[in-house]
């Protein structure tokens, strides 16, 4: 391969990138760790419905919970999945625009993610997204010709019904099975909790939690909902939307005028059905999936949109606490998973907080933790041009070691 070749399959330097995503990540991996903590050390992941129950419940909790349900639940993900598209378009117009082969260079990038993925996946985080984000993305990669009409055609249904519909053709067909239900007895909710080893979780959990949720289909409606987020997300690139967001404001506001207040709307809707809020949730059971799919993505479009006008406006300062988070991203959210497993297991002289804290008190632990993460991005970036996962992900992807130190600048 000659020099030039080798220019046009470098990785994307920090100059080149495109400042927004960064903000948007770091901004849905907030999202993803409040939602993790709040989800997963509670019923049904790691803690009983009786340990639950036992809890002594102040408003302070259930307010926790709610704002959780109505803010971040399912959104926090949409945002990353459709970010994951757009990074990938834009990929795309680099690398071809500079003659490199970016099929086989992202090919290479998927099989790395998807091997992060499957090592998170079955020595740490059983809610692993990354080796789910690299089976899309190969999806991704087989259409990525088709036309505008199409790509957000088919995005828009996946987005809205893919999760819904196959659950429901699962539970009909008896496919989801009792492998999946087993997953969230009692004895397999105790059998996570009182996990005592952090790296290499037991055979037991496999056989009812992971390998349990993977037999029972489960995984397709999330492939498939992750996909279609893809899609939606490769369309906006395409349009040039984010990365050329500062000369069209005035259409960025009027997504954030109809998206955001929508979205909010139906997901408070929503949000008090699933926690029945109201005297009458219960009578409103059959509503909540006609509720809460359609306007997910109307949330995630209105925190998009808003965050996009705030990097443009003096405020810009208060969008920028976020793009080193969202320029280590694989970083943190592994990150995110240790200290998590860390909080759940009663590994490594954990606290073993599964059961035994309210909502409030893990929601606190979230930022707490989210603002080290920002500090901690903030510092490394300071000396270093990639995360510690970044720049493995790129060395093995391009199979060069990109120089991560930073260049003194000159006095």
């Amino acid at each position: 391969m000659n020099s030039g070749n080798c220019d046009a399959a470098a990785p994307v330097t920090s100059a080149a990138r495109v400042g927004e995503l960064d903000v948007l990540r770091g901004f849905a991996l907030l999202g993803v760790l409040v939602v993790n903590i709040m989800s997963w050390l509670v019923y049904p992941w790691f803690a009983t419905e009786a340990q639950t129950d036992a809890l002594a419940v102040t408003q302070a909790d259930e307010n926790a919970q709610f704002m959780m349900m109505w803010l971040g639940a399912d959104k926090a993900n949409t945002l990353f999945a459709f970010l994951f598209g757009v990074g990938f378009a834009v990929q795309m117009e680099r690398l071809e625009g500079r003659g490199a082969d970016f099929q086989r260079i992202y090919r290479r990038r998927l099989f790395v993610l998807l091997a992060f993925g499957l090592m998170h996946l079955l020595f740490l985080w059983p809610f692993d997204i990354l080796h789910l984000y690299a089976l899309a993305g190969f999806m991704l990669l087989a259409v990525r010709r088709v036309s505008d009409r199409v790509l957000l055609g088919v995005g828009l249904i996946l987005a809205f019904a893919a999760r819904p519909v196959i659950a429901f053709v699962l539970e009909e067909t008896g496919i989801s099975g009792p492998a999946f239900k087993a997953s969230f007895n009692d004895a397999a909710i105790m059998e996570r909790a009182n996990e005592t080893s952090l790296f290499g979780l037991s055979g037991e959990f496999f056989e009812v939690g992971v390998f349990g949720w993977m037999a029972s289909g489960y995984i397709l409606a999330w492939l498939f909902y992750a996909f279609g987020r893809f899609l939606i997300g490769a369309y906006v690139a395409r349009k040039g939307w984010i990365q050329r967001s500062g000369e069209l404001l005035d259409g960025w506001r009027k997504v954030a005028l109809i998206c955001l207040p929508l979205g909010l709307a139906g997901q408070f809707v929503a949000a008090a059905i699933d926690l029945e809020t109201w005297e009458w949730s219960a009578q409103l059971e059959w509503a909540h999936a006609w509720v809460h799919y359609p306007t997910v993505p109307l949330i995630a479009a209105g925190y998009v949109a808003t965050l996009i006008l705030i990097f443009h406006s003096p405020a810009k300062p208060l969008a920028l606490v976020f793009a080193p988070v969202g320029r280590m991203a694989l970083t943190n959210y592994v990150t995110q998973s240790f200290v998590i497993g860390f909080l759940a297991y009663k590994a490594a002289g954990g606290p073993a907080l599964a059961g035994n804290a309210g909502p409030a008190l893990l929601i606190g632990i979230a930022f707490a933790i989210y603002a080290a993460q920002t500090v901690f991005s903030h510092l490394w970036l300071s000396r270093f041009a990639y995360g510690p996962l970044e720049w493995c992900w790129r060395t093995l992807t391009y199979g060069e070691a990109p120089k991560i130190r930073r260049e003194a600048l000159p006095a």
